[in-house]
């Protein structure tokens, strides 16, 4: 282990970073960021803008995460602010996922954007596409490994593949940097390298792991504070930063910063990523003020340079359908009515039992278990209405659209034991009665290349604009910060919750105790399960519990082997306990039922803790 630090560029005392948003295009409180730039003196505005988050989509089809307007939405104040006040812009993972097309979508409309006001910038784009012949050269001298407990990339994987990116680390930024851009717009990237290359280039000293840790914090933008919020400021220096939300409503504490390292990781301890693994067990987290919060003490562990490939390709072409049921009797025999009418649908559409790999027909139960599958842990004795989805997948959108159609009617008009209800058994909300869904796509490629050089990646500079190049000498105008404090902060120091149950004479339940229990996607592979406490006596109380154990993991969410459990563990530094585990499904996949996986808790949720003594 050791902290690592970088000479270079001027020997700054501190730099200051301003993130808007977790997401480009997410949008975020205008005055709140002039905030930053104007009460603060930000240096640099610093927005990640993608993720593997929204599934394969983005990749394969070149879609974007948000609309064209909503990235002109929040572009145009963050150009101001370069323009005027002189700071830098540095995007990454343009657009959401990264290939060219994505960087030169991002490079038109801040082209536009920079034209429109008059000003003229200097921009550079980095590009990030890999070829398949890139891969599988590199595949051929063993230097591509699996990102994570996934199988080893085929050639035939990569070939079937439509778009590659490589998750770049900060080196490509670095390079590009040292030509002085105005704006950087960068494409597929590991979330923290913006950042770090913003510092190594203008601090004279920094340790990389300091430039790190903030990085992994900052690029989810305000998550880290308490609410969470949106528009948040680092302050760097060599050795620490300190972390301030610029709604003023909202503070950073040093239990919600340290806890926001579990936020989509496999584990909060150590953090894997380009060159080296980010090592945080002994940071050190200080309150600094009321609202603010300085963080340091993390280390770097190196480890050859290697990038994160992701590719996607195009499966098919889907077809759905949506409507509810209410009649009780067919809600009761709904399983068997529905695999009558899928054996039905593949009497006429034999390929669905011929050619199942392209040719699909699934239903999802609304109101049932259409989120969890059969990982739901509740009965269904109950149920009095169902929302039916149905949906298909095919080689192309005519033929998904007929089986649809085949399938939708069957439902509708299907006959069931005990049928009184006979004029139609489907509630459909509306027409058209069949949604073509366009085309379904899936990851190909989740793995890791060995890199050579990591600043190997085209950087395109190019100026823009028609006006003067001068920029003012002092700010023309000033904007609207005066947004005050309007609501009581949360607490700093809080009752622990377990001093109301133990004497309530109720049962109480694991969200009774814990401030956060949530569920989400660490990369298209896994799930991962966080459980956060305000206070140590509450930390502790369920600790000692042992009711978190792996008996309840692989029960709750039916792991059958200790290995697809990847962590389970009590993260003392953020008073919370970690569970990672393989997905039941690829994300974003055909029959996707949780693509952000986000709703996969509930065992959590019901998870009885004790029952409190008579008062």
């Amino acid at each position: 282990m050791q902290v690592e630090s970088v000479n270079q560029g001027s020997n700054w005392a501190k730099v200051k970073i301003i993130t808007p948003s977790p997401i480009l295009g997410y949008g975020y409180p205008e005055e709140d960021l002039w905030r930053g730039v104007e009460e603060h003196g930000a240096d640099a505005i610093i927005v990640d803008a993608g993720s593997t988050d929204g599934g394969p989509d983005d990749l394969a089809l070149n879609h974007t995460v948000v609309s064209k307007e909503m990235y002109e939405r929040d572009l145009a104040p963050m150009i101001d602010a370069v323009y005027k006040r002189g700071l830098k812009l540095l995007i990454s993972s343009a657009g959401g996922a990264g290939p060219k097309a994505h960087v030169d979508f991002l490079k038109e409309i801040i082209t536009n954007i920079i034209n429109q006001k008059g000003y003229t910038l200097k921009v550079a784009a980095i590009y990030t596409d890999v070829s398949k012949e890139t891969v599988l050269s590199k595949l051929k001298e063993g230097k591509v490994h699996p990102c994570g407990e996934i199988p080893d990339l085929k050639a035939e994987d990569v070939e079937k593949t439509d778009a590659i990116v490589a998750q770049v680390g900060h080196e490509p930024f670095l390079k590009a940097l040292r030509e002085e851009p105005d704006i950087i717009i960068g494409g597929r990237a590991y979330d923290p390298a913006p950042f770090i290359a913003y510092c190594l280039h203008r601090l004279g000293k920094v340790s990389h792991a300091t430039a790190w840790h903030m990085g992994k914090i900052m690029e989810c933008g305000g998550i880290c504070a308490i609410p969470k919020g949106k528009v948040i400021l680092a302050t760097v220096t060599p050795d620490n930063f300190e972390l301030l939300p610029m709604d003023p409503n909202t503070r950073c504490t040093e239990l919600s910063v340290a806890a926001h390292t579990l936020y989509e990781k496999t584990r909060p301890d150590k953090l894997a990523g380009p060159g080296g693994i980010l090592d945080i067990t002994n940071a050190k987290y200080q309150q600094m003020s009321a609202r603010g919060v300085r963080v340091s003490g993390a280390v770097i562990e190196r480890k050859p340079t290697a990038f994160k490939l992701e590719g996607a390709r195009q499966v098919g072409y889907k077809t759905v359908f949506l409507g509810g049921i209410r009649d009780p009797i067919l809600i009761k025999c709904i399983d068997e009515f529905t695999q009558k009418t899928w054996d039905m649908t593949a009497r006429m559409f034999p390929v669905l039992k011929t050619d199942p790999a392209v040719h699909q027909l699934q239903w999802k139960f609304y109101g049932r278990n259409a989120v969890m599958a059969h990982l739901e842990p509740c009965s269904f004795d109950n149920v009095h209405e169902i929302g039916l989805y149905g949906e298909v997948l095919a080689p192309t959108q005519r033929l998904a659209n007929a089986i649809a159609n085949c399938a939708r009617v069957g439902v509708l008009h299907g006959a069931y034991p005990g049928q009184v209800a006979t004029a139609g058994n489907f509630a459909s909300p509306g027409t058209p009665l069949e949604l073509s869904a366009g085309p379904a796509c899936e990851f190909t490629i989740y793995h890791l290349m060995d890199i050579d050089d990591p600043e190997d990646f085209p950087v395109d500079h190019f100026t823009v604009g028609t006006g003067s190049d001068s920029r003012p000498t002092r700010p023309t105008e000033s904007h609207d910060t005066g947004r005050e404090q309007t609501k009581e902060l949360i607490p700093l120091n809080p009752e622990p919750a377990i001093n109301t149950f133990l004497y309530g004479g109720k049962p109480f339940f694991l969200p009774d105790l814990a401030r956060v229990v949530r569920s989400k996607n660490s990369g298209p592979y896994e799930i991962t399960f966080d459980v956060m406490f305000a206070t140590e006596a509450d930390y502790e109380f369920v600790q000692k519990q042992d009711k978190l154990n792996k008996d309840f993991v692989k029960k709750s969410w039916k792991v059958e082997n200790d290995d697809d459990i990847l962590a389970l563990m009590w993260f003392k530094p953020a008073l919370a306990w970690k569970c990672t585990i393989k997905r039941s499904w690829d994300q974003g996949s055909f029959g996707e039922r949780d693509t952000f996986g986000t709703a996969q808790h509930a065992p959590l949720m019901m998870l009885q803790l004790g029952q409190g003594l008579p008062n």
